[in-house]
């Protein structure tokens, strides 16, 4: 192994991740693993074997280890090989990039313990395209199928790509798309003109005699245009004859190998009809400097490019068009999605299934997760993680923009462990003081928002929930009531802003003939018919008094917790008061397979309550055996087939249902069982 960084100053050696490909070029596969490397991957050793070549010598010139690997081999000696590599490196992710290296990692790590993880550059959509026979084709998905059980997850470089892997392949495990990242330039200067590029490989799939009928086009209305042809390969011979035959042999260069860069800057278009692709870093290239691009509508192209830039393979009138538009006109060019991410970002989504297998860089998050600043701030915001990565960030954001807010920290109290953690939140270090405290001793929320409390070091506390969104006014709002007492306060839950309608309506017990409510809102309301309460992502309470409390009852697991908080604390005299402007954006379930789910949790953990209550001599009311029975018996009419049924319909009858089973199940655990 040549390369690399010396274990860390404090001595800890960082897992190695060992990735694995079978090319030795700098086509695609290449290109995403330099960038990989240039990036780093934060926690982690990265080791890269390779057959000897131009991408090797890149990776050395990085400073990467890399291991010469040769895979052009018979198969048992490339195995033998390979099974040596990850003996002497003990890697603890084993990462393979085309099939190649798929099938040898496969079969090379037999009896290891390691991790294997792929990803999948390219699927065509007609499986014909890389095999001479049918036949082949579906022998070879049949091998996917069979050596991806070995796999602990899957990544597709694109939505097409991950479609495709579960069209033909029929994986068993997770597949996660990381779409292959650019970084945007802070400025292109372009001008417009008619100067063609084609950069690719020179062979069938690449549909190169197409590129040249859509020049001729080009060049019959625009005589002055030009085509170059950058890239080697097979059919080299057979397209200058096809370019004499067209009669555009004078325009056209076959330039062979060109440096992309520069290309791209001396051009104007970029025409590229392939067959098959993926999410093309040509593609991606081209239009971060700021050049028409022209492609056809196929595999992971319409993930990059506008409509107008896309046509059909049979199609060359309408490409001909969106060249000469794209050319002559600089405003129908396109510009890069959001959706495609920069390298940093694309390495990070890397780390994050990484850290979804339970492997991560335990001292890099450690170094990220507690600096304290030196003012004390006046309210700690608590809020409990798990698996929140993808909606913490917008809750973040939106404590970054309180307004009118005494000095405040945020306190994360981390449920999962989570490796991805500390780079969610790196990002606000500057803007917010904001620490994740370790709470995994525990499973729950009530366990978290505990832990969370001990730690504070506001005399307030305002708890809310790590995938909503708190209004600019939350903690002020919240800060002010308690200045003035010790009570227990909350505020309204908009509900119409971050969820369909169905589903707040659906909430909110509405037909969807009923008026919407304005604003639409949900407030503090007696339930069991007993008392009010205040929910647990919206809560503010004296420290102090929440420690009196004893906290959240921590065996409450499923919902209902804050309910019997606020409870306990009316009881002894503390006063629920809401703040009209500690408004929180509540996030409802919006899938119906989610929303089951959650009622029946929550109904579940109602019954708990409810048999807590009694106990403690509540006069609570509901929670009906003869109810729950008869309406679990009338669900299976509910199920009647119908002609036709609509979502919001769907969504009704999974929240329903998943209340009647929860409660059923709930009364047999609270009623029977005992």
């Amino acid at each position: 192994m040549t390369g690399g960084p010396p274990p860390t100053a404090s001595g800890h050696v960082e897992p190695l991740a060992l990735w694995i490909a079978p090319v030795s070029n700098l086509a695609g596969v290449a290109r995403h693993i330099i960038d990989t490397a240039r990036a780093g991957l934060p926690g982690w050793r990265l080791v890269v074997a390779a057959p000897e070549g131009p991408l090797l010598d890149e990776l050395r010139a990085l400073g990467c280890p890399v291991v010469p690997f040769e895979v052009d081999q018979p198969v048992h000696r490339a195995v033998a090989d390979l099974r040596d590599i990850i003996g002497k490196l003990s890697p603890t992710i084993v990462h393979s990039h085309l099939a190649k290296a798929d099938f040898l990692s496969a079969m090379a790590t037999v009896g290891m313990p390691v991790t294997l993880v792929s990803t999948e550059h390219h699927i065509p959509e007609d499986p014909s395209a890389l095999h001479s026979s049918r036949g082949k084709a579906v022998t070879r998905q049949m091998a996917h199928h069979a050596r991806i059980r070995r796999f602990a997850q899957l990544i597709a470089v694109s939505d097409s790509t991950k479609r495709d892997m579960l069209r033909y392949w029929k994986p068993s495990v997770l597949i996660t798309v990381v779409k292959n990242g650019v970084d945007r330039p802070e400025r292109v200067e372009r001008e417009t003109g008619l100067r063609l590029l084609s950069l690719t490989r020179l062979d069938r799939e690449k549909n190169l005699e197409m590129t040249l009928r859509v020049f001729a086009g080009v060049l019959t209305r625009h005589p002055d245009a030009t085509l170059t042809i950058g890239g080697t390969g097979p059919l080299e011979d057979d397209l200058r004859a096809y370019a004499r035959e067209l009669g555009i042999d004078h325009a056209t260069t076959f330039a062979g190998f060109i440096d992309a860069n520069r290309a791209m800057a001396e051009h104007d278009v970029l025409l590229q009809p392939s067959r098959a692709d993926n999410l093309s870093y040509t593609l991606l290239d081209a239009v971060a400097a700021g050049m028409g691009v022209v492609a056809s509508n196929i595999g992971g192209n319409p993930e990059i490019l506008p409509e107008h830039a896309l046509a059909s393979l049979d199609d060359v009138a309408a490409m001909v068009d969106a060249v000469i538009d794209q050319g002559l006109d600089l405003t129908k060019r396109p510009t890069l999605p959001d959706t495609i991410p920069s390298v940093r970002e694309m390495v990070d989504q890397v780390l994050d299934v990484y850290a979804d297998l339970g492997h991560g860089g335990s001292q890099l998050a450690e170094s990220l997760r507690n600096p304290v600043r030196e003012e004390s701030p006046r309210v700690s915001v608590v809020t409990a993680y798990y698996r929140n990565q993808a909606t913490l960030g917008a809750q973040l954001d939106a404590l970054v923009n309180q307004q009118d807010a005494p000095p405040f920290e945020v306190i994360i109290a981390d449920n999962e462990g989570s490796v991805r953690l500390p780079r969610i939140v790196a990002p606000y270090r500057d803007r917010l003081d904001v620490r994740i405290i370790p709470a995994t001793r525990k499973r729950g929320q009530c366990y978290a928002r505990n832990v969370g409390a001990r730690s504070a070091r506001g005399e307030h506390l305002a708890l809310c929930d790590a995938d909503d969104v708190v209004a600019s006014t939350w903690v002020g709002a919240l800060h002010r009531e308690l200045e003035q007492s010790d009570a227990l306060v909350t505020g309204p839950l908009r509900l119409d802003r971050l969820n369909p309608e169905i589903a707040w309506r659906t909430y909110l017990g509405l037909t969807d003939e009923a008026p919407a409510p304005d604003p639409v809102e949900g407030l503090p309301y007696e339930f069991l018919g007993y008392e009010r309460f205040a929910v647990g992502c919206n809560l503010g309470i004296r420290a102090t008094t929440f420690d009196l409390l004893g906290g959240m009852d921590e065996e409450m697991l499923g919902g209902s917790e804050d309910v019997d908080f606020s409870w306990r604390a009316l009881e002894t005299g503390l006063p629920l008061v809401v703040a009209p402007e500690a408004v929180v954006d509540y996030r409802l379930r919006t899938k119906p397979r989610e929303v089951f789910r959650q009622r029946r949790a929550y109904q579940r953990s109602q019954l708990n309550l409810w048999r807590k209550s009694v106990d403690a001599g509540r006069p609570v009311r509901g929670m009906s055996l003869r109810w729950a029975l008869q309406e679990t018996a009338k669900l299976p009419l509910s199920y009647v087939p119908t002609f036709s049924i609509s979502a919001s319909e769907r969504y009704r009858r999974a929240a329903r249902t998943g209340a009647v089973l929860g409660n059923l199940q709930g009364q047999i655990e609270e009623r029977i069982l005992p």
